[in-house]
């Protein structure tokens, strides 16, 4: 007959470790080229006209009151031409800098966020039951059926 300490069996639930592959999202540094247009302001030669004030000689007739002495004793008018510089303007071409507006072309270097999936071992926990060990080899009859020579346990409801 086998002891009743043997035949009772108690299970411990041994956690085990497992690795499960786990993706978690690590932010990426990636440079694009990206093309602004931006305004620059350059000096250009442009020509354009300029009034000039040149003096030149005209002749213009100017009546002059004269008396004389005749025997009527009458003013006489007499026409006499005087010489006189007025003014007189024309455009005259001059080169002046005048600044333009042109488009240049600026490259800038802009970090964008990617996201790459990247794989980090996590460890992840499962709890296992071990099964009863055996109670006893069988070299005797039991009421259940159960043969003879081999192995079996006995599942108490207190586990």
């Amino acid at each position: 007959m086998v002891p009743k300490d043997y035949i009772e069996t108690i299970t411990v639930e041994v956690p085990r470790i497992v690795q499960v592959p786990f993706e978690i999202e690590e932010p990426k540094a990636v440079f694009e080229t990206v093309t602004v247009d931006e305004p620059y302001v350059i000096e250009v030669s442009q020509d354009y006209e300029m009034p000039v004030i040149d003096l030149i000689d005209v002749e213009v007739e100017v009546p002059e009151e004269m008396e004389e002495e005749v025997m009527v004793n009458v003013p006489v008018e007499i026409v006499v031409l005087k010489e006189r510089k007025i003014p007189v303007s024309y455009e005259v071409p001059v080169e002046v800098e005048v600044p333009v507006e042109v488009d240049q072309n600026i490259v800038e270097h802009r970090t964008v966020l990617e996201e790459v999936d990247v794989e980090v071992p996590v460890a992840v926990e499962y709890e296992e039951k071990i099964p009863s060990p055996p109670c006893h080899w069988h070299t005797i009859n039991h009421s259940h059926d159960i043969r003879v020579g081999l192995t079996h346990t006995h599942h108490h409801k207190d586990n």
